[in-house]
């Protein structure tokens, strides 16, 4: 439903003299219906109707992203508070349901968005600053249930699609307004591996997302090769916060004293003693690193 909706407005676009501003009513207040069906279905046929409010969230991001990006009839002022209304009425859909597949939808339906209607002349920020909005929501649902698949979701289409964006559009101008947003998703990501190993079932104590906890530094740091290689000491200084950050992390995970979360403290001080001896290397020349 979600894909044909996609296809349907493109179509549309190409093939009709309708008004663009018409057409986007139409489908918007078709969401809403579908939102609202699904709703009422919630306790005949819960399954059922929650596909159709995941459709329905997804189609609101496709309509709304497409509305401020690809026709520039909403400002960014207008566009962004309506996205975070959104994903905050999906995740708390999702959480009042106790519902992992209508987050997952809904997720995914926002990550999709921007991919299906791009014209591959879009504006990064726009588009990581729409990742972020996603990004924090799925964060909030971390703080109340722990579903791997869905932080899973936000972590594949976060990066696989900026990985993307950097391989074909990326040059070094664009370095101070991409930085902040890997460090963002970092962050984020790194606090949501920590909840979810944290509210994990009790009874399966040490549990952590090996994805998340591994995955996510060797990606962002090869991510972060690339932004600063244009920067003499980059890599160092890089190793160095980022080896810094997890035994800082670690040793505020340790005080805490959280039986739950001392594999995740182990986790991280071995990933801050590799990124704080990968400073040596990048830092100084080849004598001085044997000899250290």
């Amino acid at each position: 439903l979600f894909f044909g909706i996609s296809f349907l407005l493109k179509y549309a676009a190409e093939n009709t003299e309708v008004p663009i501003e018409f057409r986007l009513i139409g489908v918007i207040i078709g969401a809403i219906g579908l939102l609202i069906f699904g709703w009422k279905l919630k306790d005949k046929k819960q399954g059922y109707g929650l596909i159709l409010q995941g459709a329905a969230v997804g189609i609101l991001y496709l309509s709304l992203f497409s509305a401020f990006r690809l026709y520039a009839l909403v400002p960014a002022s207008l566009a962004f508070p309506l996205l975070i209304l959104f994903c905050g009425l999906a995740m708390t859909l999702a959480v009042l349901q106790n519902s992992r597949a209508l987050a997952v939808l809904s997720a995914a339906g926002g990550f999709l968005a921007p991919v299906l209607i791009s014209t591959g002349s879009g504006n990064h920020v726009a588009l990581f600053s729409y990742f972020a909005i996603l990004n924090i929501a799925i964060f909030g649902v971390a703080w109340f249930k722990s579903w791997r698949l869905l932080n899973l979701i936000g972590f594949v289409f976060t990066f696989v699609i900026g990985i993307a964006w950097g391989v074909t559009s990326y040059n070094a101008a664009d370095f101070s307004t991409t930085e902040p947003f890997l460090i963002l998703f970092y962050f984020l990501y790194t606090a949501i591996a920590v909840l979810f190993a944290k509210k994990y079932k009790a009874e399966i104590k040490g549990y952590v997302d090996s994805t998340l906890i591994f995955g996510l530094p060797f990606i962002a740091f090869s991510l972060q090769v690339v932004l600063v290689e244009s920067y003499e000491y980059g890599l160092a200084w890089s190793a160095f916060v980022l080896g810094a950050f997890y035994l800082l992390a670690a040793y505020l995970i340790v005080k805490s004293k959280n039986e739950n979360l001392k594999v995740i403290a182990e986790a991280f001080i071995a990933l801050g003693i590799i990124f704080s001896s990968l400073v040596i290397p990048f830092a100084l020349d080849g004598q001085w690193t044997a000899a250290t």
